[in-house]
C-alpha cells in the first residue's frame, strides 16, 4: 500500500460493526469523520456494517440458505433418530423444530418485510407493520438456529463462549462453525477493505455484543492486510479496554485502542501515520491510546476531554439513510456529554465517557438540528445524554421557537420537578418532546436514598403526571434487587407502577448487576454491599481473576433478598407491570423492543396509542353445524407444516423461556440453555407442527392431525372423516370443523385433481 503523502492522502474508514439495533444510524463515527474533516483529514469514510448483517441475513434468498443448513443438518443429528430425546437437546430440537415449521414462509417473506418496514405507509399500519416484524425477527431466529449456539436478537449477540474472559472470547471470535460473522465478512466485507485500502481502519465497540464480531473482523483484516493500522474505540472499551490490552492475543490482530472520547487520539494516531511517511508511526505521546511498543503495553496516559461546543456538527452522509428498518429516519444528536447529577451509586454512564461534564450551548443544539433536518429531511431526533439537564430544558422552548424550529424528539431525564413542572412540560411538548425515558429505579425511598438517586417519590409521581398531560410518554428505568432491599421494597415498587399506570407508558426492568466501574464498586460498604465474592482487588500478585473481563460482579447484600428472592421479586414487578401496561402486552411488546419505533408512533398517533392491547386480527369462520364443513378444501397459503420424531409441547414446557420470542435485554455475556432444572427426557412419539405465517402463530398437531389435514386437503373432507374407521369419526369431524374455524383449511371452489390411489397426500 502506497503510505499517505500529506493529511488529505490518507484513508480512513470507520466501521460500526454488528450486533446493534438497525432502527437507526449509531452517532459515533459520524462524529467523528466531521472531526477529521474539520481537521484536515476528509479522506475518512463512515461504513455501518451492523445494516449490511442486517440486510444480508434478512432476505429471502439467505434465510432459504438457512433452512436448507438446517435441515441437512437435521437429517444427520443423532438426537432426532434417537429413542429419548435428552435434557440437554431440549433447546436445540425445539429451535430447529421451529425453523422446519417457520422457515419456509419466512424465506419468502424477509425482503417484503424489509420493503413494508421502509415504507411510511406500511410502517403506519398496524397489520403491516406487526406481520413485518415477525418476519424479521424470524430471519434473525433461523440466522440463529443455522448457528447453533450462536444467538443473535436485535438486543444482542451470544455464543456458547463467554465474552468476560479472554481465553473464551477468543476462542469465541475463532469458532469458525458458531461465529456466524466469519463466512460473512469473508465474502462481504474484506471485499470492500480490499477494493478501498484504508490506511486505518477504526471500528467502534460500542457494545459488549459487538465485541466478538469487531474481533473477527479485525482478526480477518489483519490476516489479509497486516500493513493497514487496526484501531479500536468505543463505549464498551471504557469499560474492558485497559484489561483486553493486556490479553496476549490482542495486538497480534489490532495496532491499538482509544479509550474514552475518541476525537483526539484518533486524530493524533492519523497525523502519526502520516508523518511516519510508511514507516512504524510513533505514537508513544498519544494520550487515551494504548498499543504494544517493543513487546509492552503503553499509553502515554489520560487526557481531558474536549469542550462539546467545539465539535463540529455529525456528518451522516456516507450512511445509506434510507435503508434503516424504519419507516421514518431519526437521528442521534449528542446535547451533553457525561451527566449533570454524577451522583447514583449503580451508575457508570457518567464515568465511561470520561472525566467532566459538558454541555453543548442551546444556540449550538439548534445549529446541529437545522443543518441535519436539511441535510436529510427529518424532523425526528434522538438526544443523547444521560439526564436532560435543567439549563438546556428551560432555554429549548424559547430557542427553539425563536429558530421556528419545528422537531420531534426523546432523551432520558430526572425525575425532578424543577424541570418538568405542567407549565415546563407543555413548553418541552410545543417544543416537540414526545417521550422521556425517566431514571426511576424503585419505589421505596430508603432504597433511593441509600444509592444516592436523589429523588423523591412523591415528586416523582407528580412529574408522571405533569409529563402525561401534557402528552409526553413516560417510561420508567426500574431496578430490582438493589443492596440491602427487602420484599416489602420490592412490592412497594410494584405498587409504584400499579398506582400510576394511567401515567406511565411503559417501564424498562432489569435485576441490579454491580458494575466494575460504579461507585459501589469502590466503596460496597457504603451502599450496602457486604461481599463482593470475585473481587480482583484481593487477588494476590500473580493471580487472575476467573472472568478478567467481567463487567458485572457478584455481590452478596449485608442484609435483604437472596439473589433467588430477587429472581422472585423481578417476576413479582413484571408480572404486575405487564397487567398494568399496555405497551408490555400482545403486540404492543414489538414496538417496546425497537424503542425508536415507539417513539415515531407516538409522534404519529399521540401520547396514547399504546394504551390498549393490540393483538394482530385472526381469521375466524364459524359453523352452525357439521354439514356446512366444506368438502373440497385447501391448506391456507401460508401454513406450513413439519413432521416431528417428538412431541412439541412437552419440550416447550421443559424449556424455561419459550424460542418464539428470543429477547435477551442486555448483560447477557454467553448463551446458555433454556432447560428447567428439573427437564426429564422426551419419550419419541411422532408428532408435527403447524405454522401459520400471517399470524405468527405454532401449533403443536399430533401425527394423525397431520394426517387428516393433508388428507381433507387432497381427498376432501368426506374422505378425511373416515380416515381412522368409524369410530373416530366424530372425533375426526370435530377437528376439521375447528381446523376451518381456526382458517388452517379454506374451501375451494374448484376440486383439485384427485389421485387415483387410496392414500392421503404425504
Amino acid at each position: 500500500m502506497t503510505p499517505p503523502r500529506d493529511a488529505a492522502d490518507l484513508r480512513t474508514l470507520l466501521v460500526f460493526p454488528p450486533q446493534g439495533h438497525p432502527t437507526q444510524p449509531y452517532l459515533a463515527l459520524p462524529s467523528l469523520k466531521a472531526w477529521l474533516a474539520e481537521h484536515g483529514f476528509p479522506g475518512a469514510t463512515v461504513w455501518d456494517l451492523n445494516l449490511d448483517t442486517y440486510e444480508h441475513f434478512v432476505s429471502d434468498e439467505r434465510c432459504a440458505l438457512a433452512l436448507e443448513r438446517i435441515q441437512q443438518r437435521v437429517a444427520a443429528d443423532p438426537h432426532w433418530g434417537a429413542d429419548e430425546l435428552s435434557p440437554e437437546a431440549l433447546d436445540r430440537y425445539r429451535l430447529e423444530a421451529d425453523a422446519l415449521a417457520a422457515g419456509p414462509y419466512i424465506a419468502t417473506h424477509a425482503n417484503a418485510a424489509k420493503r413494508d418496514l421502509r415504507d411510511p405507509d406500511a410502517f403506519y399500519d398496524r397489520p403491516r407493520y406487526l406481520a413485518a416484524m415477525r418476519v424479521i425477527e424470524g430471519a434473525l431466529k433461523l440466522a440463529s438456529t443455522e448457528y447453533h449456539p450462536a444467538l443473535f436478537t436485535a438486543h444482542n449477540y451470544t455464543q456458547s463462549t463467554s465474552i468476560d474472559n479472554t481465553t473464551d472470547l477468543f476462542a469465541g471470535v475463532d469458532a469458525e462453525h458458531e461465529n456466524m460473522f466469519r463466512d460473512f465478512f469473508e465474502e462481504h466485507a474484506l471485499p470492500r477493505i480490499e477494493r478501498e485500502r484504508p490506511h486505518v481502519l477504526g471500528i467502534s465497540v460500542t457494545y459488549g455484543s459487538q465485541l466478538v464480531p469487531a474481533l473477527t473482523l479485525a482478526t480477518l483484516v489483519k490476516q489479509r492486510f497486516p500493513e493497514i493500522h487496526i484501531t479500536l474505540g468505543g463505549g464498551m472499551l471504557a469499560y474492558v479496554g485497559q484489561r483486553l490490552a493486556h490479553s496476549a492475543p490482542l495486538f497480534d490482530r489490532v495496532d491499538s485502542i482509544a479509550i474514552y472520547e475518541g476525537e483526539r487520539p484518533l486524530l493524533e494516531l492519523c497525523q502519526a501515520i502520516v508523518d511516519a511517511n510508511g514507516a512504524e508511526p510513533d505514537l508513544s505521546a498519544i494520550h487515551n491510546l494504548i498499543h504494544r511498543r517493543d513487546g509492552e503495553v503503553h499509553c502515554a496516559g489520560e487526557m481531558l476531554p474536549l469542550p462539546i461546543d467545539d465539535l463540529p456538527t455529525p456528518d451522516f452522509g456516507d450512511l445509506p439513510l434510507h435503508e434503516y428498518f424504519s419507516g421514518e429516519l431519526v437521528l442521534p444528536v449528542a446535547p451533553t456529554r457525561g451527566c449533570y447529577f454524577e451522583k447514583c451509586g449503580f451508575c457508570t454512564l457518567y464515568t465511561a465517557i470520561g472525566p467532566t461534564y459538558r454541555e453543548r450551548s442551546v444556540e449550538r443544539l439548534v445549529h446541529d438540528l437545522q443543518v441535519l433536518k436539511e441535510r436529510h429531511g427529518t424532523p425526528y431526533f434522538y438526544f443523547i445524554m444521560d439526564d436532560l439537564p435543567p439549563l438546556l430544558a428551560k432555554r429549548i422552548p424559547d430557542a427553539f421557537a425563536a429558530a421556528e424550529l419545528e422537531v420531534y424528539w426523546w432523551c432520558d431525564a430526572r425525575m425532578e420537578e424543577r424541570l418538568f413542572s405542567p407549565e415546563s412540560c407543555k413548553a418541552l411538548f410545543d417544543a416537540g418532546c414526545r417521550k422521556l425515558m425517566f431514571g426511576f429505579e424503585s419505589g421505596s425511598q430508603r432504597v433511593l436514598d441509600l444509592v444516592e438517586k436523589g429523588t423523591d417519590l412523591e415528586e416523582a409521581e407528580r412529574v408522571l403526571r405533569n409529563a402525561h398531560e401534557a402528552g409526553i410518554s413516560a417510561t420508567l428505568y426500574t431496578m430490582v434487587g438493589l443492596p440491602t432491599e427487602t420484599r416489602e421494597e420490592a412490592d412497594a415498587t410494584r405498587a409504584f407502577m400499579v398506582r400510576n399506570a394511567d401515567w406511565i407508558g411503559e417501564i424498562s426492568l432489569q435485576m441490579f448487576n454491580l458494575d466494575m466501574v460504579s461507585p459501589m464498586y469502590r466503596d460496597p460498604a457504603k451502599f450496602g454491599i457486604a461481599e463482593i465474592p470475585d473481587d480482583p482487588r484481593k487477588l494476590g500478585p500473580g493471580e487472575q481473576p476467573r472472568d478478567d473481563l467481567a463487567r458485572y460482579l457478584e455481590h452478596v447484600s449485608a442484609s435483604g433478598m437472596t439473589r433467588g428472592e430477587v429472581n422472585e421479586a423481578f417476576n413479582s414487578v413484571l408480572g404486575a407491570a405487564t397487567e398494568a401496561l399496555a405497551a408490555l402486552r400482545g403486540d404492543n411488546f414489538l414496538y417496546y423492543r425497537y424503542k425508536s419505533h415507539i417513539f415515531l408512533y407516538l409522534c404519529k398517533f399521540g401520547r396514547d396509542v399504546f394504551r390498549r392491547e393490540h393483538h394482530a386480527p385472526r381469521e375466524r369462520t364459524r359453523l352452525r353445524r357439521t354439514a356446512e364443513l366444506p368438502d373440497r378444501v385447501s391448506l391456507r397459503d401460508d401454513l406450513h407444516l413439519a413432521e416431528l420424531p417428538f412431541p412439541y409441547a412437552p419440550v416447550s414446557d421443559a424449556l424455561d423461556r419459550a424460542w418464539t420470542d428470543p429477547t435477551p435485554l442486555g448483560g447477557v455475556a454467553r448463551t446458555s440453555s433454556r432447560a428447567r432444572a428439573d427437564a426429564a427426557p422426551v419419550p419419541r412419539r411422532d408428532s408435527a407442527l403447524a405454522y401459520v405465517g400471517q399470524e405468527n402463530r405454532f401449533l403443536d398437531l399430533g401425527a394423525d392431525a397431520l394426517r387428516l389435514l393433508r388428507a381433507a386437503a387432497s381427498r376432501g373432507t368426506q374422505h378425511a372423516r373416515g380416515l381412522f374407521g368409524p369410530e373416530h369419526q366424530r372425533t375426526c369431524e370435530r377437528f376439521l370443523v375447528r381446523s376451518y374455524e381456526e382458517g388452517l383449511l379454506r374451501a375451494v371452489e374448484t376440486a383439485p385433481e384427485l389421485e387415483n390411489s387410496g392414500s392421503e397426500a404425504s
